[in-house]
């Protein structure tokens, strides 16, 4: 077999879309390590993208979708987890909380039903089509790691979604005012292990995706012309240059914080 080059759908992973996303990723990991309390804003940000994405996958029509598109597609998603806060999996009795957890939980059932049946409806016998580094193929190991890998967050999906509604019910025992009472301020905490972890998986996702749309040999993904590049990319570069700046200018970077490694005090 051989490669064979097509056009992508620039709305999913165009240039646009893919450079605004990985500026996004770097404005929130910033903001985590300088600016704690806009933390949760530019997750909500990240959130709302992967969504618009997510539910642009969705929309396609499996017949006409080439296999590696999905694929591509999912890397960006999970690129940067946006339920990963400076200090931990949190907010789980919030709406935003539970939105996070229920976008992945939709993520995860996607990704079951693609790996187990989507794969084998795209595929194209007459081509080589790659989905990991070192050229390994779409119907290869990796395949079967995907599969597992989906299952394990499809489970854990659904364990969060428990964990949540007892922390929702916790939140609301002791009346609706209550439950949005003003908390205490707190000094920014970091924890140094999902600090490498998000830097890890950001380096790894752009890494992934470059690669595979390289060898794929997908075209027609750097031309501007519809608002489905445009947003992203303005979204992502507007929101790097506004945290650079107020870390750069507005002293953020001599703001102190509490650093931790496993839970433990540095």
């Amino acid at each position: 077999m051989a490669s064979c080059s097509w056009k992508g759908n620039a709305d999913l992973y165009g240039v646009g879309v893919r450079v605004g996303l990985y500026a996004q990723w770097v404005a929130t990991l910033v903001v985590t390590l300088f600016n704690t309390e806009e933390e949760e804003t530019f997750r909500i940000v990240n959130l709302l993208i992967q969504s618009s994405l997510f539910l642009g996958l969705c929309q396609q029509a499996t017949e006409l979708t080439k296999v590696i598109e999905p694929v591509i597609t999912l890397f960006l998603l999970c690129g940067s987890l946006s339920s990963l806060t400076g200090d931990g999996i949190t907010h789980f009795s919030h709406v935003s909380g539970i939105f996070r957890i229920t976008f992945y939980l939709a993520l995860t059932s996607y990704s079951c039903w693609f790996w187990f049946i989507g794969v084998d409806r795209m595929r194209n016998p007459a081509c080589d089509e790659i989905a990991f580094f070192g050229h390994s193929l779409i119907s290869g190991w990796f395949r079967s790691l995907a599969k597992t890998l989906s299952i394990i967050g499809l489970i854990a999906c659904v364990c969060l979604i428990g964990i949540s509604a007892v922390a929702v019910m916790r939140r609301f025992r002791n009346g609706f005012e209550a439950s949005f009472a003003a908390s205490r301020p707190k000094r920014g905490r970091v924890e140094i292990s999902l600090l490498f972890f998000s830097i890890g998986l950001i380096i790894f996702s752009i890494w992934i995706i470059e690669y595979l749309i390289r060898v794929n040999q997908v075209t027609g993904l750097s031309d501007f012309e519809s608002a489905g590049q445009l947003i992203p990319l303005l979204i992502g570069g507007m929101s790097c240059l506004s945290v650079m700046w107020n870390v750069l200018v507005g002293g953020m970077l001599w703001r102190r914080r509490c650093c931790f490694l496993f839970n433990w005090h540095l």
